[in-house]
């Protein structure tokens, strides 16, 4: 099995987190996606905020490294700021984006999301997790034959 990387911006401000509704199942995600072979983990944050969002953000710093040990998946998570950019509605990958208070997410956000929130709000950083996906999203994953 192919290991894969994810980068996955945690934007926060005034209490609120900001969340992209994804296009191919309708769940809240952190703006972020893939590392592409040729780019860093940080790289691919900036190219995906951008988008998925309109906005150009400025990292931080890395939070953490959240390892899926059964997916062979790592997702870096960074705490980044916007500096510019305009916000976008709809991209081809994202329906919506919205800020969300903190404590009050939505129900339907991709599965360790509100746990990863969670940990930058109130963790240290630099730590790596181990995590899994809940068994509904690995059964909505095999249905729609994806990864």
């Amino acid at each position: 099995m192919k290991y894969s990387h994810g980068a996955f911006n945690v934007v926060i401000c005034n209490q609120k987190v900001l969340l992209v509704k994804r296009r191919d199942f309708p769940l809240w995600d952190l703006p972020g996606g893939v590392v592409e072979l040729d780019e860093l983990p940080s790289e691919a944050a900036i190219r995906e905020m951008y988008e998925e969002t309109g906005y150009e953000v400025h990292i931080d710093y890395e939070f953490a490294r959240y390892i899926d040990k059964t997916r062979n998946d790592c997702q870096h998570l960074f705490v980044s700021q916007i500096v510019g950019g305009k916000a976008m509605t709809q991209s081809s990958e994202t329906c919506q984006l919205k800020w969300f208070p903190i404590a009050h997410l939505p129900f339907n956000l991709v599965s360790n999301r509100k746990r990863q929130i969670h940990d930058v709000c109130f963790s240290k950083q630099g730590a790596k997790y181990e995590i899994s996906e809940n068994i509904l999203i690995r059964l909505i994953r095999k249905v729609l034959r994806l990864k």
